[in-house]
C-alpha cells in the first residue's frame, strides 16, 4: 500500500535522486541539496512511500493565501499510470488548503496538462493562456 506522508531530511538523498532523473526527462528543474533541505524544513513537500521506497514527489511553493503552486511533481518509472501522480498532487492540495490558499496553479507540457484538468485545474481561469519564458 503507498503511504503519503510528508518528507523527512532522512529522504534527502532519495529525493535528490528523484530530482535528477526527473530532470534528465527533461519533467522537473534540478534542484539543490540545500533547496531540498529548505523544502522538507517548510513541511510542504509530500512524498510517496511503497515498501520504504520513495515512488513519488510533488511540493508547495506558498506566495500567499491568494495563489501558491504545486512544484516538482516526479513520479518514479514504473509507478506511472497508477494513480501515484494524483495522489501527491491532492496531498499538495491538502496542504494548501490547511494553510489557508484560495487557488494553486501549475506549470506542465502539453503532454500532462490533461491530465491535471481531469483534476479541476483549468488555464483561463483568470483569462491567462500561456506561461512566457525567457532564457538569460
Amino acid at each position: 500500500m503507498i503511504e503519503l506522508r510528508l518528507a523527512t531530511q532522512k529522504d534527502l538523498l532519495s529525493i535528490k535522486k528523484l530530482f535528477l532523473a526527473g530532470s534528465k526527462e527533461n519533467l522537473i528543474l534540478n534542484r539543490s541539496k540545500s533547496e531540498i533541505k529548505a523544502l522538507i524544513k517548510s513541511k510542504c513537500f509530500i512524498v510517496a512511500v511503497l515498501d520504504k521506497e520513495i515512488i513519488g514527489m510533488a511540493s508547495l511553493d506558498y506566495y500567499s493565501k491568494r495563489l501558491s503552486e504545486i512544484r516538482s511533481i516526479y513520479i518514479k518509472k514504473g509507478f506511472r499510470q497508477n494513480g501515484v501522480g494524483k495522489l501527491v498532487v491532492n496531498g499538495v492540495v491538502s496542504l494548501a488548503k490547511k494553510q489557508g490558499v484560495n487557488e494553486l496553479m501549475l506549470v506542465t507540457t502539453k503532454e500532462t496538462q490533461l491530465i491535471f484538468e481531469k483534476m479541476g485545474f483549468t488555464e483561463d481561469i483568470h483569462g491567462f493562456k500561456v506561461a512566457l519564458f525567457k532564457k538569460l
